[in-house]
């Protein structure tokens, strides 16, 4: 009979990670689903229990899962080889970084930093603690990266720091899906919910009201306030429809919420009920043309973060410059080439600026036709009128000149710039530069503070650290542990001329990370895939560097620090097996090696 598993995934790369450890196992029935914390939970919430003999999940969230639901919870543990990758992932990344978590992370560190000597900074967490104001020393003491749990990715996100999330190897899944099993043999399942209740469940994100078939309010989710009075009040409106017809469905819009209600009729032991569902969401983004856009703070600001500006001092001092002209509501224009990341410096502008809770309009020259202008230009009801909102005019190069003139008299002669903030962008190639005239008109004429981004040329002592930070994104969402590039690799990518700058950059390395099953991007492989990208381009390779630290492989690492603590334990397999966070099965593969 096969276990019958639900698993909740913090990030997609663990999904992945766990269809491959399941691939060949034919005694399980894996349900899979990607949520973090309450999110995970809601979804755990969205299934009939019933279906499933445990759940598996990771770190916080399984702790969340855990102290929410009766039916038994598996937690992904920490493994020091988790610990290892993130290391020496980290590594790559040129300046100083600590390690930030609750005992489950940090008393595998400390072990594995006691084996192999590393002189790492390492802050454990407790019930207690303040993990925000934690990470906040350690920004101040000059780290600028933490290797952490995704709770930690949050706040680091926060206050501007970078992050290596410390994912879950092959052999912590391993570990989990064996110790899954050897629960639901052992444990008998109870529900101490009534059978009502427990379908009261079924949707996650979803506020419930259940009705008997009389139209009796049997039981309701939400709480009865001024706050929802307004859903309560279109439930009772609609009630007889809801009560009919199992399709009905209500769509409406309450201020920034979109809400849908939909009805199930459920019988429970010969007795018959009505499910009515309520699920918000965040209202869309408005696009009232081609070319014009609306944003709330939360969609743009998430975006934002998620982002190559969402990472702290990725890019020098050029994230200092961006912060004070954040701080000032003067217009600006923001100059580079394609792909250097305009668009994301003026989702940084915006996000910083006292003018963050208040909308912020993206306006594409590029998609935007004359009659569009003329209607910004001329209406009322245009967003060159509003008050307190941050205007992007994105590639302001493509603008005809004719349009541009007005444009800008019209500037020039209103108050735009008082009411509102204003942000060009400008993309400068072979063709055109700084010196258009278009360009100078918008600078000099509305006294714009000027943004010059690099290319990624001009930057290749920033590479490896991009790199690091890209590789690390990629891992989380492919669920791959590659630490690095081979050196040659590195110096191939700094010798290449990337004319599309981050966005090809992070294309190739995006596509390497797919590509590779090893836990270093090989030489051989960045020389092909630059290749395909120019391959007039000659690439000569120089002999003679080492890839780790340690003379040896990660397997081969790995292999060791098993013999040692196995040593240590005195030969104890099992207590061996418990500090290293896996299975005795893993543990005996390892040891075969």
């Amino acid at each position: 009979m096969k276990t019958r598993i639900l698993t909740i995934a913090p990030y997609q790369g663990l999904k992945e990670m766990i269809n491959e450890a399941i691939s060949d196992r034919d005694d399980l029935e894996m349900t899979i689903r990607i949520g973090d914390l309450a999110n995970g939970l809601e979804i755990v919430r969205s299934y009939d229990l019933d279906d499933f003999d445990i759940i598996i999940s990771r770190g916080g969230t399984a702790k969340m899962i855990s102290a929410n639901i009766t039916i038994p919870v598996v937690e992904i543990e920490i493994s020091v080889y988790d610990i290892l990758r993130a290391i020496k992932l980290a590594e790559n990344y040129s300046n100083r970084f600590a390690i930030i978590g609750y005992p489950a992370i940090t008393n595998c560190a400390k072990m594995l930093c006691n084996l192999l000597q590393y002189d790492i900074e390492i802050i454990t967490l407790d019930e207690n603690s303040e993990p925000h104001q934690q990470m906040e020393q350690l920004k101040n003491q000059g780290y600028e990266m933490v290797l952490c749990d995704m709770v930690g990715t949050s706040i680091a996100r926060e206050l501007g720091m970078n992050f290596i999330l410390i994912t879950s190897g092959k052999e912590s899944v391993e570990a989990a899906l064996d110790q899954a099993v050897r629960f639901s043999k052992i444990f008998s399942i109870t529900r101490q919910q009534s059978q009502v209740l427990k379908a009261a469940v079924i949707q996650s994100r979803e506020s419930l009201f259940i009705y008997t078939k009389d139209g009796q309010l049997y039981f309701s989710s939400m709480e009865r306030s001024p706050a929802t009075e307004e859903f309560f009040s279109q439930v009772e409106q609609n009630l007889s429809s809801f009560l009919a017809d199992s399709r009905f469905r209500l769509e409406n819009q309450v201020e920034s919420f979109v809400y849908t209600m939909y009805s199930r009729h459920i019988t429970i032991n010969g007795i018959a009920y009505v499910y009515i569902y309520l699920l918000m969401q965040d209202a869309p983004v408005l696009v009232d043309d081609i070319g014009v856009s609306h944003y709330d703070t939360n969609s743009q600001t998430n975006s934002e973060n998620s982002g190559y500006y969402g990472s702290a001092n990725l890019i020098g001092n050029m994230r200092n410059t961006m912060e004070q002209f954040a701080g000032t509501l003067a217009p600006v224009m923001i100059l580079g080439e394609i792909g250097t990341g305009k668009t994301k410096a003026a989702a940084f502008l915006y996000s910083h600026s006292e003018y963050r809770k208040s909308p912020y309009v993206i306006i594409d020259c590029a998609n935007t036709n004359q009659k569009k202008w003329n209607y910004l230009i001329d209406n009322v009801n245009s967003p060159f009128n509003n008050v307190n909102t941050t205007i992007f005019i994105q590639n302001l190069q493509a603008l005809e000149p004719t349009l541009a003139q007005k444009f800008l008299s019209c500037m020039n002669q209103g108050d735009f710039c008082r009411r509102n903030r204003f942000i060009f962008s400008f993309t400068v190639d072979n063709n055109r530069n700084e010196k258009d005239p278009v360009c100078q008109s918008f600078m000099n004429d509305l006294s714009c503070l000027v943004l010059r981004i690099p290319p990624l040329r001009e930057r290749i002592q920033d590479m490896p650290n991009i790199a690091t930070l890209y590789i690390s994104q990629a891992n989380i969402e492919f669920g791959k542990q590659v630490v690095g590039l081979e050196p040659e690799s590195m110096e191939l990518m700094q010798q290449f001329n990337w004319s599309q700058n981050l966005s090809q950059f992070k294309r190739i390395i995006r596509q390497l990370i797919v590509s590779t099953d090893d836990y270093y991007i090989k030489t051989e492989d960045v020389r092909q895939a630059l290749k395909q990208e120019n391959p007039h381009h000659s690439y000569e390779l120089k002999p003679g560097y080492e890839i780790l630290n340690l003379n040896q492989s990660l397997d081969e690492i790995n292999h060791d620090i098993t013999r040692i603590v196995l040593e240590q334990e005195g030969m104890n397999k099992t207590r061996t097996s418990e500090r290293l966070g896996i299975s005795r099965s893993t543990l005996w593969r390892i040891l075969q090696r």
